[in-house]
């Protein structure tokens, strides 16, 4: 039995799950986008912020693999938390041909006032979600962003 969900004007197939990853994903990213509007933050500057202040000293490499971006994507995203004094380049320790990316301390301060925006925006969006089933809904995102290696090779 196929199960019809109403999104608004449009009914999407349960099957679907393409669709339904797109509509969820573009509610997510919205309420991020206006939770990030006080600290005037893109929900990719945030990511990166957030990488920045999570590991430590990642390289640009480092960086554009984590949020799969292309690396010149990341060169402007630091590029921009650096003119705003939220995170600085520095020599690599092993490699002066790399630099390592750091949150500034004022950095680190953004990160922590936008994190609580970004988290009371989840928590509205994923109001009809109890606690367990957030765990699994983030298990199962966390499953189709990084899959285990090999896992997409072994599924063709």
């Amino acid at each position: 039995m196929t199960r019809i969900h109403r999104l608004g004007p449009f009914s999407v197939h349960g099957e679907n799950i393409g669709l339904l990853l797109a509509i969820s994903s573009g509610r997510a990213v919205a309420a991020a986008r206006e939770a990030l509007v006080p600290f005037s933050l893109s929900a990719r500057s945030y990511s990166l912020l957030e990488q920045l202040v999570l590991t430590g000293a990642p390289t640009q490499r480092q960086l554009a693999d984590a949020l799969a971006l292309d690396p010149s994507q990341i060169v402007a995203l630091v590029d921009s938390l650096e003119d705003r004094g939220l995170a600085e380049r520095r020599p690599h320790p092993d490699d002066r041909r790399q630099k390592t990316v750091v949150a500034t301390q004022t950095g680190e301060t953004v990160y922590a006032q936008a994190k609580e925006q970004i988290q009371a925006s989840l928590d509205t969006l994923l109001t009809g979600l109890d606690p367990e089933e957030r765990i699994v809904l983030a298990d199962l995102l966390h499953r189709i962003a990084r899959p285990a290696p090999g896992a997409l090779e072994d599924a063709g």
